[in-house]
């Protein structure tokens, strides 16, 4: 017969075990975001008429997602989503945030400016990006794979994560606090491992 004392020792020993195999798998999960692609050159101009290409972001963590100024369906949930990502990490300067029009004849540096300020954005840290058409329809279809590549306004309602090289490491519905909850954790597990 096992005394009480052993037994306890037991358990304690069973208990520290599954700690740390508890440990071990929360590490392996953090290092296993996916590379899901990798985002191209590109150059665009921000709402403070500053042209911001790939190589802006270069070592940062960034969320990017498709808009527009006069969308009245997805987009205000999206970005306020993204405001909630930007408020978030508004102190970590390794965490960018990029959202690009999808409809750019009318989306001006202008608009765009007057658009970021209805979420007190940063955009020192938030930039809201315009180009021509053609630009956005190649990063959407090279780079970012999301949306409809014809008919851009027909945007996604995809947020994607960013590493500090240029990858893509994950896809989250923009439309979903439950997914926002999820990427504010891989932000957090990338900023870790940079």
């Amino acid at each position: 017969m096992i005394s009480r004392q052993k037994r306890f020792s037991i358990y304690f020993i069973i208990a520290i075990l599954l700690f740390v195999t508890y440990l071990f798998r929360e590490t392996d999960q953090e290092i296993s975001l996916p590379k899901l692609g990798t985002i191209p050159e590109f150059e665009f101009t921000d709402s403070e008429d500053n042209l911001i290409s790939r190589n802006d972001l270069k070592g940062k963590v960034w969320v990017a997602d498709f808009i527009f100024t006069t969308c009245t369906m997805a987009c205000p949930v999206m970005t306020g989503n993204m405001n909630l990502i930007h408020k978030a990490y508004k102190d970590d300067d390794q965490v960018r945030i990029v959202s690009i029009s999808v409809y750019p004849e009318y989306d001006t540096p202008e608009v765009l400016k007057e658009y970021a300020s209805r979420y007190n954005a940063n955009t020192d840290r938030w930039h809201f990006l315009t180009g021509p058409e053609q630009n956005v329809k190649d990063v959407i279809k090279n780079g970012f794979k999301m949306g409809d590549y014809e008919d851009i306004i027909f945007h996604s309602e995809k947020f994607a994560l960013i590493d500090q090289n240029g990858n893509i490491r994950g896809y989250y519905n923009g439309m979903k606090s439950e997914d926002v909850k999820t990427l504010k954790k891989d932000i957090t597990i990338l900023l870790k491992q940079g």
